[in-house]
């Protein structure tokens, strides 16, 4: 669990109240009332954080057929929520090598719903790369932690010349062969 914005700006909201209270009152009521107040914070985002774990989106990669130089290569992530609405990041490993569109994908989903989130990948020469796992945060109900995990979905993929821009390449050099002939 990793806490939130929300989470941190309730804490530094307990630090006000306690320099109001130490205006008002002595020292030592400020420095307990702001205990009471983080420790409450602190518990209600560790509880809210635990309501997480039971609903956790699902998330899978469209397998990963074989890539394009040269050309943007469509990625789909399919995403599935349960009971609650959520609010999610999702960071897909990709090989460095690769220039890509969105590097960290955000979205919202309904409860019980399904969505498919894309993003383009543009490799720059071909071989054979390696495709990490899925890195997925889920905000909770209450907003005051982030849930982290890893799906497992490392594979290797194979990048090859772009087959469609060639055959286009050549018909084109084709068709201006063949112009150029009947003009001579």
């Amino acid at each position: 669990m990793i806490p939130s914005k929300r989470t941190y700006l309730l804490l530094i909201l307990g630090i006000a109240i306690a320099l109001l209270l130490a205006t008002v009152f002595n020292q030592q009521i400020s420095l307990i009332s702001t205990l009471v107040f983080d420790g409450i914070v602190l518990g209600l985002a560790l509880w809210d954080g635990k309501r997480v774990k039971p609903n956790r989106v699902k998330v899978t990669r469209t397998p990963l057929q074989r890539l394009s130089i040269g050309r943007d290569n469509l990625i789909v992530l399919s995403v599935e929520s349960r009971n609650q609405v959520a609010r999610i990041l999702i960071k897909d490993y990709y090989p460095l090598e690769f220039a890509v569109s969105t590097p960290t994908i955000t979205a919202t989903l309904d409860r019980n719903s399904n969505k498919e989130l894309t993003y383009t990948v543009h490799p720059a020469k071909r071989g054979q790369f390696h495709w990490g796992d899925i890195h997925v945060r889920q905000l909770s109900p209450w907003g005051l932690v982030w849930d982290d995990w890893k799906i497992p979905g490392s594979q290797n993929v194979a990048v090859y010349p772009d087959l469609v821009t060639l055959r286009s390449l050549s018909i084109r050099l084709t068709l201006e062969n063949t112009g150029t002939m009947r003009r001579s």
